[in-house]
């Protein structure tokens, strides 16, 4: 096999928030340590509404051809407008990847180009495509998609893709130093994530709420900012408990980790995901999650990593919290248990590698090894 010249990311709209925005840098920055150039090409804003994320790839020597216009998201136009712009990037591309489809008709435009293509899903396909699902032709396009659970591969086959799938957790977050349990007796409940729609946070509300009626001494923080925050307030507000539910607003990347470890576990009730990058960076800090049953998280929450819970059924989800936070209160489990879980589930230096095969990169990291 040839050793690969780079990897050139099709973004799409690069948001200033967003898990698949986080999990892009992440991957392009483990392939520049390893001298694997990386190229992004996106839409997104400047100043105030940019991603800081695309300053820090561009201050580490990653190429971003980037595209202003994003207005008429509803028609595509943003997609198709990047890629009349940047088509001179996109046909001499090696290797094109994309975190999430562009536009059918974006999309279009780059078949004569008989690139190799790849997709890493954000979500399960038969959630994040429920409503009107990629045609087979543009399915087929692909030469590989690499999905995050067994059961996104299934969807894909009834969506009518014929290619290589290729099952591979999101590039986890490092480890790092865990810090101790909070010292309060009262439960300590977290959130982080965007206040959207698909996270569900009225039900966590509402089922929060329900653990509180049942004498649990609790105490919810919602970590994180969007268009529901005005309207979930007023809910918490309704519920008996508002000064049980703190909302903390939007956290910069060096405030999450204080926003972690203030908490005994984190709960998710997601009616859609793929494998959350805020979940994995959670447990990577030794704190538990509480998830609903959809996307990657029942293929892996479950012992000292947490657990799934209905969506619909506050009753049941308050009661899946306690199961979890029991054994921490009680002191059977530390951090650095549910850490270690972590490291063996998700062993971030083999993933990355089998990112790299997945490419079409193996020669290089084989020539690394023989030089090691």
């Amino acid at each position: 096999m040839a050793i690969m010249q780079g990897v050139t990311f099709v973004h799409g709209g690069f948001a200033k928030v967003g898990g698949i925005e986080t999990f892009t840098t992440d991957l392009v920055l483990a392939l520049n340590a390893r001298q694997i150039p990386s190229e992004v090409i996106c839409w997104s804003g400047r100043g105030k509404d940019e991603n800081p994320a695309l300053r820090k790839l561009s201050e580490s020597g990653v190429r971003i051809s980037r595209t202003d216009w994003r207005w008429g998201c509803r028609w595509g136009w943003p997609d198709r407008v990047m890629v009349t712009q940047q088509w001179g990037r996109v046909a001499s591309a090696e290797l094109l990847v994309f975190g999430k489809l562009l536009d059918s008709s974006a999309h279009r435009q780059l078949l004569p180009l008989n690139k190799r293509m790849v997709l890493i899903t954000p979500y399960r396909p038969a959630e994040m495509w429920k409503n009107q699902s990629p045609t087979p032709e543009i399915l087929n396009s692909l030469e590989s998609i690499i999905v995050q659970a067994h059961a996104f591969e299934e969807d894909l086959r009834t969506f009518g893709y014929e290619g290589k799938i290729i099952i591979l957790p999101l590039p986890p977050p490092e480890a790092v130093e865990t810090h101790a349990w909070p010292a309060s007796a009262t439960l300590q409940v977290g959130f982080l994530g965007r206040l959207v729609p698909d996270k569900n946070v009225e039900y966590l509300i509402f089922s929060f709420s329900r653990l509180c009626e049942t004498g649990v001494a609790a105490h919810l923080h919602v970590f994180g900012d969007g268009p529901e925050r005005n309207m979930l307030q007023e809910i918490a507000s309704g519920t008996g408990f508002a000064d049980r539910i703190q909302f903390h607003g939007h956290q910069g990347h060096g405030e999450i980790s204080k926003a972690i470890n203030q908490c005994h576990l984190f709960a998710f009730t997601s009616r859609t995901e793929g494998l959350p990058i805020g979940s994995l960076e959670i447990l990577a800090r030794g704190r538990p999650v509480v998830g609903t049953p959809v996307g990657a998280f029942p293929e892996f929450l479950s012992g000292l990593l947490g657990t799934v819970a209905p969506l619909d059924d506050r009753s049941a989800f308050a009661a899946s919290l306690m199961r979890v936070a029991k054994p921490i209160l009680e002191g059977s489990i530390s951090p650095t248990d549910v850490q270690q879980a972590y490291q063996r589930r998700f062993p971030r230096a083999q993933v990355i590698e089998e990112y790299l095969r997945a490419f079409g990169c193996s020669d290089s990291i084989d020539r690394e090894n023989r030089a090691v």
